[in-house]
């Protein structure tokens, strides 16, 4: 099941017996366990029928837990976090995997196929587990397994709608495109990043019926993705001033000059490839489609890319890999950052 199917199911008071949630997206994983608590257990009943343990218990102690009745009725709900009961198994001849099976782990198997009505459990882990186990196939035979995997850049858009939604806000467009457009610059995309800073901007504009892009550039220019895109957007205008006051910020708000060397970096590097792929004929969409990023920052990119030229991209390449060395060898300080931006705008 994916995300959105387990949420449905579980705000319809639809309950597995047991859950598997395990990935990276810890954003995810958080709403599913805490519409789990909400849903299966009481507030009144939380002190006696919540019961948490932060890394595997004994089994039999685990089974103990599970098959307990509540003392004053209702459910308990036993959550297990950072378990390894799933994880991969040792591995004998070939790809078979040794997956000896001690009497504990059997009765717990055997626990998985014969809930007790007034108990669910939900093992968390950010490993991905052995498919092959069979402690593995009984849970996912009964219960519920959620993969929660870190969201792709061009999915990012329909959260971002959903959970403005939820959050009772209005963005508009040209934020919305300012913020997705900035997050596309993270390697990977965190849901509690984005997530916090929505909240923040939440905080700062809580008198304002509508969130504007000049609103979020003052809210969020201490996020080095966020001022790093908008200090690229600033240097393909020419705009040396604000390129720099940008640059400034990050490293008056602690930013080490690698970190915004490396961001930096990465753009230049992302709008090199794109200019290539414009010369090649290349229009907006298929870059979006080369680079697997949405339509709208592909657009984005070929437009930023148009204020360069070919051999200013290529020394800029070169300015930043020699101050990413002199950086790191204690050779420059920060204000290398500021010659390369003059660069990139004379």
């Amino acid at each position: 099941m994916d995300y959105k199917a387990v949420l449905t199911a579980i705000k319809q008071n639809k309950f597995a017996p047991v859950y598997l949630l395990y990935g990276e997206e810890t954003y995810h994983i958080r709403q599913v366990e805490q519409a789990l608590v909400n849903g299966v257990v009481a507030p009144e009943d939380r002190d006696m029928n919540l019961i948490v343990f932060e890394s595997d218990p004994r089994l039999e102690e685990l089974i103990n837990t599970i098959e307990t009745i509540p003392f004053l009725g209702g459910k308990n709900l036993v959550i297990v976090r950072s378990t390894a009961l799933f994880s991969a198994g040792r591995k004998g001849g070939g790809d078979e995997v040794q997956d000896k099976v001690d009497p504990a782990t059997e009765r717990l198997i055997s626990l998985f196929s014969n809930m007790p009505s007034y108990s669910h459990v939900v093992f968390i882990t950010p490993d991905k587990p052995d498919k092959r186990r069979k402690v593995y196939k009984a849970l996912e035979k009964n219960g519920v397994v959620l993969e929660a995997a870190p969201l792709k850049g061009k999915d990012v858009r329909g959260w971002l709608t959903d959970r403005l939604t939820e959050l009772k806000i209005k963005m508009t467009p040209d934020a919305q495109e300012h913020l997705l457009a900035a997050v596309s610059m993270m390697p990977q995309v965190s849901l509690d990043f984005m997530n916090n800073e929505l909240e923040k901007v939440i905080l700062y504009t809580a008198d304002k019926s509508l969130i504007t892009r000049q609103d979020l550039l003052q809210i969020l220019s201490a996020v080095p993705e966020v001022s790093i895109f908008t200090m690229v957007e600033a240097l393909s205008q020419r705009q040396t001033s604000q390129a720099i006051a940008l640059l400034r910020e990050e490293l008056t708000a602690g930013e080490h000059p690698v970190r915004i060397l490396a961001l930096l970096a990465r753009q230049v590097r992302q709008l090199w490839q794109v200019k290539e792929l414009l010369n090649k004929g290349y229009g907006s969409r298929e870059v979006a489609e080369f680079l697997k990023v949405p339509g709208f920052i592909g657009e984005k990119l070929a437009k930023q890319s148009r204020g360069f030229n070919d051999a200013k991209l290529k020394q800029a390449m070169l300015s930043l890999a020699a101050a990413d060395r002199d950086l790191k060898s204690g050779r420059t300080g920060p204000v290398v950052l500021e010659k390369i931006i003059i660069e990139l705008c004379e």
